[in-house]
């Protein structure tokens, strides 16, 4: 079998070690000897063991990760430093993060999603159908993060009849008393699409939400030569067509105002679909919190710890029975509790 050449950044690696012996530290300053100058980045999606990231400039590279970092993912802001010679680079740090998105993993490890976000769309689509305890979920990690959320109603364009939009109607009733931003869009009529542009505006977002919702299609819709984008992606990773199973982060096209000045009109965040998300675990009385259309009614249970589900004298319950709250709230309540539950016991 023929043997496999070394690059010429493996060659450089292999005899730093042969000339460093067991100098580590010698060693290490011959690497970054190596390399450019510090200066920022953004990274645009994380695969493997390495991310893209983007200069200053708007080039992409192709970057290894200093162990002691950790996981990266889109929307972190780094520093980095180029090696000319391979064409790649490494990030030597990250900059302090502000509202990052996560969901458990296996085993009870945080996987984050994205990093630096300012706005949550969530997008529920008529069309398998709406299911209001998903909202509720990314609507309580909106809450801990302390973050505006709207909900988009995707595929509004295959609404068939009256009794159709009722149903909606009644679904979504909970959040437009809670006074939630509701954004009926088509990516086959447009409709919603500049809405959802000015809400983005100069905001770093993210679209979640269940898989089939459609947001590649509205990611497709607001941003027209996402395909490009794609192919430069796939090129710059070496992932081909898998780059889905990430988060990735995208420019949105400038606007002009109206004195006809170019605008940064932000970035958006697409994130995998997942079947099931789930918000960072807490305790009854936080989640309480996240809740507001509970909070006229907290404090009048008869029992100071209650869990609003077997005790009696619940003003929760109450107001579930007497139309104040609505059940499918209670309900995802209820699951989502029972949920942070079950991740505090041992197993």
């Amino acid at each position: 079998m023929a043997k496999r050449k070394l690059t010429q950044q493996q060659k450089r690696r292999v005899s730093g070690r042969r000339q460093g012996g067991n100098n580590g530290k010698q060693t290490t300053e011959s690497a970054n000897s190596l390399l450019g100058e510090e200066q920022p980045g953004l990274v645009i999606t994380s695969f493997g063991k390495r991310v893209l990231v983007e200069d200053i400039n708007g080039a992409t590279h192709s970057c290894a990760i200093r162990q002691h970092l950790g996981k990266l993912v889109a929307g972190d802001k780094v520093i980095w430093q180029s090696d000319v010679e391979a064409n790649t680079g490494v990030v030597v740090s990250v900059m302090p993060r502000s509202h990052e998105l996560s969901r458990p993993g296996f085993r009870g490890q945080t996987r984050m999603v994205a990093a630096n976000i300012d706005f949550i769309g969530i997008v529920t689509p008529v069309v398998p159908g709406i299911h209001p305890d998903m909202i509720d979920r990314y609507l309580v990690a909106a809450q801990q993060l302390d973050i505006p959320a709207v909900i988009i109603i995707n595929k509004v364009d295959l609404v068939d009849s009256e009794e159709h939009w009722d149903a909606i109607g009644d679904l979504l009733a909970p959040y437009v008393e809670l006074g939630i931003e509701l954004i009926p869009a088509s990516t086959v009529s447009n409709q919603g699409l500049n809405t959802l542009l000015d809400f983005m505006a100069d905001k770093n977002s993210v679209f979640v939400g269940p898989s089939g919702a459609g947001k590649s299609s509205l990611i497709n819709a607001l941003i027209p030569d996402i395909d490009i984008r794609v192919g430069q992606l796939s090129e710059a990773t070496g992932l081909g067509k898998h780059t889905t199973t990430n988060s990735i982060l995208y420019h949105l096209p400038a606007l002009d105002d109206k004195q006809g000045d170019h605008l940064n009109s932000g970035n958006l965040i697409d994130s995998p679909g997942v079947r099931q998300f789930s918000p960072m675990p807490c305790e009854l009385s936080e989640l309480e919190t996240y809740y507001p259309d509970f909070a006229p009614f907290l404090g009048g249970c008869k029992y100071n710890n209650c869990s609003h589900t077997i005790e009696p004298n619940c003003a929760i319950k109450q107001a579930v029975e007497d139309g104040e709250i609505a059940y499918s709230r209670y309900q995802s309540f209820q699951r989502l509790l029972q949920e942070f539950k079950d991740s505090n016991e041992p197993h």
